[in-house]
This record gives C-alpha cells, sequence and structure tokens, in this order.
C-alpha cells in the first residue's frame, strides 16, 4: 500500500472502464460510471496530489503490486457518521491475475491498521454482498466480525442477496495484534 503517484492516475481512468470484470464485484448494484464521471474522479485525484500532505489519513490510497509497485487495486475510507468518527472503509483489487492469493487481506490489515495508528477511531466496518464470497472470506480471515446481515437488500444480474457488514472496534484489533505480526499472544 502506499500514496498516489501522477503515474497513477491513466492506470487507474483505465480500470474504471466499465469492461472491467471487478465491477461484477464491488458493489455491482450500483450503476459504473461513465466516461464523464470516471475522468471527472480521476481529474479530482490527480488535483490532490499537488496539495501539502496533512495529518489527517488520505481517503483512498494504492494497492501496490510487489513486485512492480504498480497500481493493481485502491483500498479507501468514508464516514458512515462523522459525529461520531464511524469509518467504513473500501478494497478493490482490480487487477483478477492477483486475486485470491491474499492481496485483498493484506490490504485490508495494512489499511486498518494505519487508521486505528493514524487516528483516534473507536471501529472501522466494511460492507459487501453475499454473492462476493471472496470478500466475506476477507473479512472472517482478518478477525473482523459479521455485524449486519440485511437479507434480500441486494440485486445483482437478476439474482438477490444480502447486504453484509463486517466489523471491527479498536479493542479487538488491538487485542490480536500479535498474531497479526505473526507473534503468539
Amino acid at each position: 500500500m502506499r500514496d498516489w503517484r501522477a503515474g497513477d492516475l491513466p492506470i487507474y481512468r483505465e480500470w474504471l472502464r466499465p469492461h472491467h470484470e471487478w465491477h461484477d464485484w464491488d458493489g455491482p448494484y450500483f450503476p459504473v460510471p461513465d466516461d464523464a464521471e470516471a475522468d471527472t474522479l480521476v481529474r479530482s485525484l490527480g488535483s490532490l496530489l499537488d496539495q501539502p500532505r496533512t495529518a489527517a489519513p488520505p481517503r483512498r490510497a494504492v494497492v501496490a503490486d510487489r513486485g512492480t509497485d504498480s497500481l493493481i487495486g485502491v483500498v479507501s475510507w468514508y464516514y458512515e457518521c462523522e459525529v461520531s468518527d464511524w469509518r467504513r472503509v473500501g478494497i478493490t483489487v482490480f487487477d483478477p491475475s492477483h486475486r485470491g492469493r491474499g492481496v485483498g487481506l493484506e490490504a485490508l490489515t495494512l489499511w486498518a491498521a494505519h487508521l486505528f495508528s493514524s487516528t483516534g477511531i473507536r471501529r472501522l466496518d466494511f460492507a459487501t454482498w453475499s454473492g462476493n464470497a471472496a470478500m466475506c472470506r476477507v473479512g472472517e480471515k482478518a478477525g473482523w466480525r459479521e455485524e449486519a446481515r440485511f437479507r434480500d437488500a441486494r440485486e445483482v444480474r437478476g439474482e438477490v442477496y444480502d447486504a453484509v457488514v463486517f466489523g471491527v472496534t479498536r479493542g479487538e484489533w488491538e487485542r490480536t495484534a500479535p498474531t497479526r505480526s505473526g507473534v503468539s499472544p
């Protein structure tokens, strides 16, 4: 995981194109951005590159290939409720050749570690759907709890699925830190 660079923007723009398969898994119940929306998103992201870094964690970061350092996905966060500093995270691994290799789990773990260490948040969560079994497994393997299941809440390609939310509190995160670093508790 790393900060954005100018060279990431055209790669990111390409991954936003609607023909890429990741759109089938990451919130497929939401519309895929059209060209104008995708261009605006990339321009907005590009305008942030020249701004000085603040103490607040960035809203998005790059998931990079370990060997080439090229963009293969993104992590993000947004406020579910800003008043209580309740943040929801997102992970997208664009490149299908990198899925099923622990990249999502590592990205979630690194992103959560960064957010817990750089803020005073009490909890994090992420939302997915029951048809995205890989993301549900990432949450389970990371030790996050399934906190909510909204039955029959998402329709994807004519089929109905549950909406699922996984979460972790700061206390749970801190108690499991030794196992994440490979050290027994």
